[in-house]
């Protein structure tokens, strides 16, 4: 895969996206340069002679309002439905321009930084597996993509984006109910395995509460732990069977660099320790690995420094909490 692959693929979707909207635009030309004509005639023939008494305005702007709106929804279904084909080929040109970009950008930088890597953007993480973990609620409505699963230095991992959208149902005063969609959680999921050997759980949240506060393979029930860093202690809340266990790991090198993500991540982050596993939700609202917008062509070097600005997470961590060393 090339730069210039993703540039004409770029080109082509941009290209028939105008098609589309020209397409558009000359259509409902067409249909209002028929259909006024006629209009003005009826109204001429067949409406009353207007006066000013508000029944007689009402009378005359109501059903213009009404044939308005007919007119408006009749325009755009014309319009849709002549170039649904069109549509069609477009969704297939995204597509390929989505390829091509994660292909030449995503799949590349990150086998500079990786190995063993299996990169797909179609794929994502297992939604059983976070229900197990229980670490983030999965919501009604459950997507994940952009799945990596690599290598760095002695650490395997994967990776994927996850959004989970829960349906709230309401009833308004009037008993009538409505439905909102609200997002819960939209960001990437971490999953690390390293060399570190403990048998034990511990969470640390931006959250004042966890609703997971007993560890299910032992029964016991993770308590608030306090760190020597008070600074950690206001970033972060730390829940474990005991201060020992919690210290195992949050030796003061790893609760330095936990400050330094909290204060790159602010709220976003989360990290759950659990047999001999590191999982991880960064909440932040944001979807990685996406293309640009297409109707301007391609800044590469940028597109190059944005791809691995959305890999410094998986560093920072295996690098700052020492992921890869065992202890």
């Amino acid at each position: 895969m090339r730069f210039e692959d993703v540039e004409a693929a770029r080109q082509k979707y941009y290209a028939k996206k105008i098609e589309i909207e020209k397409k558009r635009v000359k259509i409902t030309l067409i249909i209002c340069a028929i259909v006024f004509p006629i209009e003005i005639v009826l109204a001429t023939l067949f409406l009353p002679k207007p006066d000013t008494s508000f029944e007689s305005l009402a009378m005359t702007i109501i059903p213009a309002f009404i044939l308005g709106a007919l007119q408006l929804a009749i325009f755009s279904f014309i319009s849709v439905a002549a170039t649904a084909k069109d549509n069609s080929i477009k969704t297939e040109l995204f597509a390929a321009y989505k390829r091509a970009y994660k292909g030449y950008f995503v799949q590349q930088q990150l086998a500079k930084f990786f190995t063993n890597l299996q990169y797909s953007h179609e794929r994502g993480l297992n939604k059983n597996l976070l229900d197990e973990t229980r670490m983030i609620h999965t919501g009604d409505i459950f997507k994940s993509n952009d799945l990596i699963i690599a290598k760095y230095k002695n650490t395997n991992f994967l990776q994927a984006d996850v959004e989970v959208t829960d349906i709230v149902k309401e009833k308004d005063k009037d008993g009538r109910e409505t439905t909102t969609y609200v997002t819960v959680f939209k960001g990437r999921y971490l999953i690390f395995e390293f060399p570190k050997k403990f048998d034990f759980k511990m969470i640390i949240t931006p959250e004042s509460s966890y609703y997971n506060y007993v560890d299910t393979k032992t029964g016991r029930e993770l308590s608030k732990v306090e760190t020597e860093s008070t600074s950690f202690n206001k970033m972060f809340n730390t829940y474990a069977g005991d201060g020992f266990e919690a210290f195992y790991i949050l030796s003061p090198t790893v609760i330095e660099n936990l400050e330094k993500l909290g204060q790159k991540y602010g709220n976003a982050l989360s990290l759950y320790f659990s047999d001999n596993k590191l999982y991880v939700g960064l909440n932040d609202n944001s979807d990685a690995f996406e293309p640009p917008d297409a109707s301007t062509p391609i800044n590469e070097q940028a597109e190059i420094n944005k791809v691995i600005d959305d890999m410094r997470i998986i560093v920072n961590l295996v690098d700052g909490l020492k992921l890869d060393k065992a202890h």
